[in-house]
């Protein structure tokens, strides 16, 4: 059985790679920078093969604690990225005479093949080389890599069995794709704040001792549990602790048999039991988007259809996850400005020098201003997301200006107010209290002149995302071009438009605020009725074109 699910495997990975050129190209271009990272690392462990030897137990306790998180990810990996890898679904087995005991070993020595399992036995076995400088370490690290390894994939598999039947409704599976989109933008925030709590830690000797104290006793109770008990076996052998590398040993069979058990008896169940989606929401009187087309000005022939979009934009951005994934990518613009400019201070101490002083100063609002236009910005992809459920538009005799207009409105509800209260929170955060006026009015003079423009490259430029109903971290062939054009096209443009009235909120006095706040929003308001203009005309005079490229996306993924 382990043989045929290997060959099924290997079969079904070959035919993905050959469905298109463009993927077969990624599928390279990923695996030759993927193997190129770890061998560099793997260059850079045996290179510390010979520090390791002096420094045994502090290799050790890194060890673990490298280990447990790499098999701690892969265990929440099916929460976050539900429905990455479905090539041997055991739902598919569920008409063959088999059972989950049969199942279960060939399913995960499979995950070898493929990339993310690849990449991971790798860096499992690869961790064995910073023990080569010591006896026996090499043999030692490459048995606890071979069982690290499989402890990842054992908790990967019965986490992803498991929830296979939780995770099958539409709320559910829009909810994990939020929460994984959520998970990848901290995770592109790690690398700057470990460099921050290095440079914090290693200010004083005694901070160092504590971190490494710390480290230790963290390493000591992961070493038996789950997560750590398969790498504390090398830092054991190494130190000549064989008493204790025979214990780590034993447990590490134990966990890995209930593993494999647990798998089982998981998957036994997912052979006999389908998996029932649970029924959609409803929509209800009372539910106060619904009251959308009970507004007062909806009433008018002309502004019907765009009480419509409004109503349905506005549910958008309630429940889907694509439109929600873009609320945590734009606030991490101004968290992560304002730490820097903190930090930045507080490193300097006051007295970094006159250019040190301008980017303390500078770094804050340029988070703001970032944030500002990318949540203009957001809108470009309004009419992609729609996908060829648009056709309604065209057909129905919408107006251009319509469609922009209900859009606009509809981000307007919830993105005006945030960006304001964003826009006043940064200075006062980095003790800039005079400049909460001046700073509001210049993010929202930034915000509608970004709206305004996307609004008119939402009509333009039509670049592929994530279908309804998929996850909105689903790369798409052919969205990287287009996407970029997209995006600098209309960031360039909001900032030039906004440059002016932004350079005054920066070097403006405390008693210009109001006026900045006032003229802000009007000329941002007079930028916006230009924008929805302008956009309109374009998408009136595109609309054939652009169905046909939102068709395309769609029969490029259906087919």
């Amino acid at each position: 059985m382990v043989a045929t699910l290997l060959k099924l495997k290997f079969a079904l990975t070959i035919a993905e790679m050959r469905r298109s050129v463009a993927r077969l190209v990624l599928w390279i271009v990923l695996g030759v920078y993927s193997l190129g990272m770890v061998a560099l690392m793997l260059v850079g462990l045996f290179a510390l093969s010979g520090t390791v030897a002096n420094h045994a137990g502090l290799a050790a306790s890194v060890t673990i604690l490298a280990g447990s998180i790499l098999v701690l990810g892969w265990t929440l990996l099916p929460l976050i990225f539900f429905g990455a890898d479905q090539t041997l679904d055991p739902a598919r087995f569920a008409q063959f005479p088999v059972t989950g005991r049969q199942l279960a070993p060939g399913l995960i020595i499979a995950s070898l093949i493929g990339l993310p399992g690849l990449l991971t036995a790798l860096v499992c076995l690869g961790m064995a080389l910073s023990w080569s400088g010591l006896p026996y370490g090499l043999a030692a690290g490459l048995v606890a890599g071979v069982l690290g390894f499989l402890m990842t994939q054992i908790g990967c598999r019965a986490a992803s069995a498991q929830m296979s039947g939780a995770l099958s409704s539409r709320r559910a599976r829009d909810m994990t794709g939020l929460i994984g989109l959520v998970v990848v933008l901290m995770l592109s925030m790690s690398g700057y704040a470990i460099s921050m709590s290095i440079s914090l830690f290693t200010g004083d000797a005694s901070e160092v001792e504590g971190l490494i104290s710390m480290s230790t006793t963290a390493s000591q109770v992961l070493s038996w549990t789950p997560l750590g008990a398969p790498w504390a076996l090398a830092g054991d052998v190494a130190q000549g602790q064989w008493l204790l590398a025979g214990a780590h040993f034993a447990v590490t069979a134990v966990y890995l048999a209930g593993g494999v058990w647990l798998y089982s008896m998981i998957l036994d169940r997912a052979l006999t039991t389908p998996a029932r989606a649970e029924s959609s929401a409803v929509v209800t009187k009372g539910d106060f988007i619904a009251k959308v087309a009970g507004w007062g000005w909806a009433h008018h022939r002309r502004l019907v259809p765009v009480a419509a979009i409004t109503a349905r934009c506005l549910r958008y951005w309630r429940r889907d996850p694509r439109y929600l994934g873009a609320i945590p990518a734009i606030l991490l613009m101004p968290i992560m400005f304002t730490v820097m400019s903190r930090f930045m201070e507080t490193q300097s101490g006051g007295y970094g020098g006159a250019v040190t002083d301008v980017m303390v100063a500078g770094t804050a609002p340029f988070g703001v201003g970032f944030m500002a236009i990318m949540t203009g910005y957001s809108l470009s992809s309004d009419v992609a997301s729609d996908s060829t459920a648009w056709w309604v538009h065209l057909a129905s005799g919408v107006r251009g200006w319509q469609d922009r207009l209900g859009r606009v409105v509809a981000q307007l509800v919830w993105a005006f107010p945030l960006t304001a209260v964003v826009a006043g929170l940064v200075p006062w955060i980095v003790g800039q209290p005079d400049k909460i006026l001046a700073s509001i009015g210049g993010a929202l003079h930034l915000y509608l002149a970004g709206l305004a423009v996307a609004s008119v490259f939402s009509a333009l430029i039509i670049y592929p995302v994530a279908l309804p109903g998929e996850s909105p971290l689903k790369a798409k062939t052919g969205m990287m071009g287009s996407q970029m054009l997209s995006q600098f096209g209309c960031m360039a443009a909001a900032s030039l438009l906004g440059a002016p009235i932004s350079w005054w909120a920066l070097v403006s006095s405390p008693g210009q605020g109001g006026w900045i706040l006032l003229g802000g929003i009007l000329a941002g308001l007079g930028l916006l009725c230009g924008g929805v203009i302008l956009g309109g005309a374009v998408m009136d005079s595109r609309g054939p074109s652009i169905l046909h490229s939102l068709q395309k996306n769609d029969s490029r993924e259906r087919s």
